[in-house]
């Protein structure tokens, strides 16, 4: 028999007319989940396997109900059962590409996966899956709603505002989530994302009280601006490291070939625009290719400039290279590749699973 005040009763989810107490610890102390074995199986075939069990006088209770020694933390355990109980919560904390998303969420997405709260899961998969690109014109257009973002005035006297990507996806989250709760989807724009933010600019550092200098591989000191992007680099595995180092490799190999691909301009001068658009793929560590090879494409030059045929055909060549680039991006960095099981009953309709999950 376990004794009443060694645990910490949830002041929410603790039920007087609850058949059963699940128990887990965080922070170092053991919480009470006192909820209703029929809400748990209905949602789960894993519970209601677990409840088909019949109780015995060997059987740990607590509070006149059978208790189950959960091995999750319980924070995560919480969020489950709240998304069980209260199910518009977790809707109106799951809003569109909220940053600290994949941080936030990945207990219980992998909490439905372990115990089979199939809606939740297809939920949580489908709002992930729907947060990252997944082809170049959705790409497209998040850079364009990030660099309104960036173009907005940042109040000087708001420390916090000051860091854009507090409104932006984290790359290295998403990373760590995609790589543990299977959703290699989302792996070839967070690898990409990610290619284009300095490996110096660490995003729990930069926000910490009294952040250290930042300096690089030389020990030279690097200056942090208001509008840098970061990232979380601390959460990358080994694993991580090697495809984002190929990544890169295999971009600047791509730029490099795009370079020197010939494409001769009547001008023949060193200071031909057309040539000097060329090189900005190359230009400076960490680069965002898809970023120059747009803008390289969408130069207006004037007719009667020796070099407008030479830019014409340029532009052409940089968008389509641009599609090139963004369908080789699972190649380049080493990802595993995504098979679109057709049959696999999920939807990414976000509307659709929600209402599926409302409905329950």
């Amino acid at each position: 028999m376990v004794l009443f005040d060694e645990f910490v009763r949830h002041k929410d989810l603790y039920y007087a007319d609850g058949s059963v107490v699940l128990l887990a610890a965080h922070a170092g102390k053991t919480h009470a989940f006192r909820v209703h074995k029929s809400v748990l199986a209905s949602h789960s075939k894993v519970f209601a396997d677990m409840f088909v069990l019949p109780s015995t006088a060997e059987n740990e209770t607590y509070d006149g109900v059978d208790s189950i020694q959960m091995p999750d933390d319980a924070k995560d355990l919480e969020d489950l059962l709240r998304a069980l109980y209260y199910p518009g919560t977790i809707l109106s904390m799951l809003e569109n590409r909220n940053p600290l998303a994949a941080t936030k969420y990945k207990g219980i997405l992998l909490l439905s996966q372990k115990y089979f709260v199939r809606v939740l899961q297809k939920l949580l998969r489908a709002r992930f899956r729907a947060d990252w690109p997944s082809t170049l014109p959705e790409w497209d257009r998040l850079m364009e709603h990030y660099a309104s973002l960036s173009a907005s005035v940042i109040p000087q006297h708001d420390a916090a505002s000051q860091f854009i990507d507090n409104r932006m996806l984290e790359p290295a989250s998403a990373i760590r989530l995609a790589r543990e709760a299977n959703i290699p989807e989302i792996l070839p724009a967070a690898f990409y994302m990610l290619s284009t933010i300095s490996p110096f600019m660490d995003f729990d550092t930069l926000r910490s009280p009294n952040p250290p200098p930042l300096t690089d591989s030389q020990g030279n000191v690097l200056l942090w601006h208001p509008g840098e992007r970061s990232a979380r680099w601390g959460l990358l595995t080994p694993d991580d490291w090697l495809c984002l180092a190929r990544g890169r490799h295999c971009m600047t190999d791509f730029a490099q070939t795009f370079e020197a691909q010939e494409s001769q301009c009547i001008c023949d001068s060193q200071n031909c625009i057309q040539l000097d658009n060329k090189r900005k793929l190359l230009k400076g560590p960490p680069q965002d290719f898809l970023r120059v090879l747009k803008e390289i494409g969408s130069q207006k030059t004037l007719q009667q400039y020796p070099c407008y045929n030479s830019l014409q055909a340029l532009a052409s060549r940089s968008l389509e290279t641009r599609s090139v680039l963004w369908d080789n991006l699972g190649y380049y960095f080493g990802l595993p590749e995504v098979v679109d099981d057709q049959n696999d009953g999920d939807s990414d309709d976000i509307a659709l699973v929600e209402s599926e999950f409302i409905d329950g």
